[in-house]
């Protein structure tokens, strides 16, 4: 099933502001994941929340996403070819 890319950032937003104390406002795609409070640990933490919450699976062995819009990208194209 294809799900909408809006619906898709719209459910990260949401994992992550359960984590993190930030206002949707402030959260873009633009967005590094650094300036908006995740460190290396909690980066891989919200990685298994979302492989948790989508039923999917990244691969360990890529460059780790920078941006809110790495993320939401990526986890688009999984949903694809799911």
């Amino acid at each position: 099933m294809v799900r909408a890319m809006s619906d898709i950032e719209e459910q990260l937003y949401q994992l992550l502001m359960k984590e993190l104390p930030v206002a949707r406002e402030g959260l873009t795609r633009e967005s590094t994941l650094e300036s908006i409070g995740l460190d290396s640990l909690s980066t891989i933490e919200f990685m298994f929340q979302i492989e948790d919450h989508f039923g999917i699976r990244f691969e360990q062995t890529g460059t780790p996403p920078k941006t809110l819009g790495d993320v939401f990208d990526e986890v688009h194209a999984k949903l694809e070819h799911a």
